[in-house]
């Protein structure tokens, strides 16, 4: 039998291929995939190893393309082939790539997938299965990391943010790796300082959220990391972030005469202490000349009816860009006063037409239901205290349309009065109520000037816009700069340039790697912002490797790159010789009969 060698046929049953077969391997480079470079390295060299040289070969990477396509004996060093990105793909668009080179007439084709057990991986895997039919198909599965921790989210706590406050910053931690970690270091670092320790444990699978707390002395903007001890996994175990803390806020107020704006230019102006705080100006409508939409922190619009006039999409521009607009009905609104708002965010509902106008006469008043009052600030702020009534009456109002995500003031009747929207990255704050006192008592009660102040503070390009993901873009509107060349300089020092458009807006297309990226122009900085992992890379969900071999389609052979690649390969090709089984049972008849014998012996 060893010298005839019958076998049992593999799947492919592939006894030679020749030298007109194709091969082809594909590489997923995505994030999830590092950490695992010398499995990878290893795979790749036994199956090179096994591919005649005289056979075609295509290497792809589903983030990297088309890297080879020739014969296999003129690839170049299979090393400068196998990297790793800071991006998420699946081997959908590699699988496309391989469409198009793969044309021709081969005695055979045979295609190595290396990937790891990410879901969405697997799942590409058996969606796309049926295409390639005319493939024999290997898929090497990467093992889990054994030590890994890394941080995929941070958030910033406080609404407001001010020198000299207070800052509470939550920190995500996972546990991607196959082993308990247990007093591992976190740090929190703030421009280039430690401010913040603490030793964490997690266990494997698990995300847990750690808190630092801080203050920062100054405004401006400021640079952060959150950084983990080392393990298996380094490039998950910085987490970059920006804070701006404006030194003076630019404010606006957009109204048709002196007594709509009356209570708001007086709040800012009692806000304003010495003029150090605030810069405030007045304008009749958005297309004043001297309004330089850009540059303003944040916009009080008591003038909604004039919304009509607005054409282009400049104010989803400024929200796009982190800007702050406030909208409240003028002194003489009615039901249709916010008819024209779809001109700011189309994707606000229509239900703004014909709102109900109330009205009350004799007295009679509307107070806010305290149980509506989403934020905890501003609950605060209007609940009662040491007897004393902090409640506002409103005897006119609109009722805004309700939306649970979006309503942050009711009243007792159920009227909605203020709708916040998050437009981008911007916000946008509508209000059902003038500021006048023919229609709410609000402006002269003591809870107006910290709403005030609230308000002024609250922009979210302040504390949520303070990282970008790989993966995305990034597009910024240049208040100068205008005839100046722009640099985009990426975290390992590489420079491209950027065009501007009409608007001076200009755009990255696409955000490659993590670390503080910049815009400069001239020796002059103009932006820095913070890029980190994609958390869906971070958090993706890995599958077991005995799961896989059970979702997988039977046309894909499943090994493991902890297998003997060479045999795996083999005995999926050709089959096994049938004498090993015969070798296999006569050693264990003859360990069997030496047991029985033995016992029989000591008797």
């Amino acid at each position: 039998m060893m010298i005839s060698r019958p076998v049992i046929n593999g799947i492919f049953n592939l006894q030679n291929s020749g030298e007109s077969a194709l091969h082809a391997i594909i590489l997923d480079d995505s994030f999830s995939m590092s950490g695992n470079r010398e499995n990878i390295q290893h795979t790749v060299r036994k199956i090179l190893n096994q591919i005649p040289d005289k056979n075609q070969l295509i290497f792809i990477n589903t983030n990297g393309g088309l890297k080879f396509k020739g014969l296999r004996e003129d690839i170049p060093p299979f090393e400068s082939l196998v990297k790793s990105t800071f991006l998420g793909e699946s081997v959908n668009n590699s699988l496309n790539i391989l469409k198009v080179n793969s044309e021709g007439e081969f005695t055979s084709k045979e295609l190595y997938i290396l990937t790891d057990g990410q879901n969405s991986s697997i799942k590409a895997l058996i969606e796309n299965s049926d295409q390639l039919d005319s493939f024999h198909i290997y898929s090497f599965i990467a093992p889990k990391i054994e030590n890994n921790l890394s941080v995929v989210k941070l958030h910033i706590v406080n609404e407001i943010l001010l020198p000299n406050n207070q800052m509470e910053i939550e920190v995500s931690v996972q546990n991607s790796g196959v082993a308990n970690i247990e007093n591992r270091l976190l740090q929190l670092i703030i421009n280039e300082m430690i401010v913040g320790q603490q030793l964490i444990s997690i266990k494997s699978g698990n995300t847990k959220i750690f808190t630092f707390k801080t203050a920062l002395s100054k405004s401006g903007s400021h640079s952060g990391i959150v950084e983990i001890d080392r393990d298996n996994r380094m490039e998950d175990n910085r987490f970059y972030f920006t804070l701006n803390i404006p030194n003076r806020h630019k404010v606006a107020i957009i109204s048709d005469s002196k007594e709509s704006s009356y209570y708001i230019r007086e709040s800012l102006n009692a806000l304003n202490k010495y003029g150090e705080s605030l810069i405030i100006s007045e304008f009749i409508d958005f297309n004043s000349p001297q309004l330089k939409i850009y540059e303003q922190d944040i916009i009080f619009h008591l003038n909604p009816e004039i919304l009509g006039d607005i054409s282009d999409s400049k104010i989803e521009e400024y929200l796009y860009n982190g800007g702050h607009l406030v909208i409240f009905p003028h002194i003489y609104s009615d039901g249709n006063t916010f008819e024209y708002i779809n001109n700011i965010w189309s994707d606000i509902s229509n239900d703004y037409k014909f709102l109900s106008k109330s009205s009350l006469v004799d007295g009679s008043y509307q107070e806010l239901n305290l149980n509506s009052v989403q934020l905890y600030e501003l609950h605060n702020l209007f609940a009662s205290q040491n007897t004393q009534d902090r409640n506002i009456k409103l005897f006119g109002y609109l009722s805004l349309p309700f939306y649970p995500k979006f309503t942050m003031l009711q009243l007792n009747d159920g009227s909605p009065i203020w709708n916040r929207y998050s437009v981008h990255s911007g916000i946008l704050d509508v209000f059902g109520f003038a500021l006048n006192l023919n229609w709410t008592n609000f402006p002269i009660k003591g809870s107006f000037l910290p709403f005030t102040h609230y308000l002024i503070y609250s922009n979210t390009s302040n504390k949520h816009d303070i990282y970008k993901s790989t993966g995305t873009s990034w597009e910024k509107v240049l208040e100068k700069y205008y005839s100046n060349k722009i640099y985009h300089i990426s975290p390992d020092g590489t420079k491209e340039i950027l065009l501007n458009d009409e608007n001076n807006k200009i755009k990255v297309d696409f955000l490659k790697t993590p670390g503080y990226h910049k815009l400069y122009t001239d020796d002059v900085e103009i932006e820095k912002i913070a890029v980190n992992i994609n958390s869906q890379e971070l958090q993706s969900q890995l599958l077991d490797f005995e799961a896989i071999k059970e979702f997988i389609p039977g046309n894909i052979e499943v090994i493991s790159m902890n297998d003997d690649i060479l045999s795996a390969i083999k005995q999926v090709r050709i089959g096994v010789e049938l004498w090993r089984f015969f070798l296999y049972a006569t050693i264990l008849l003859l360990i069997l009969e030496m047991i029985i014998s033995n016992a029989k012996k000591q008797r």
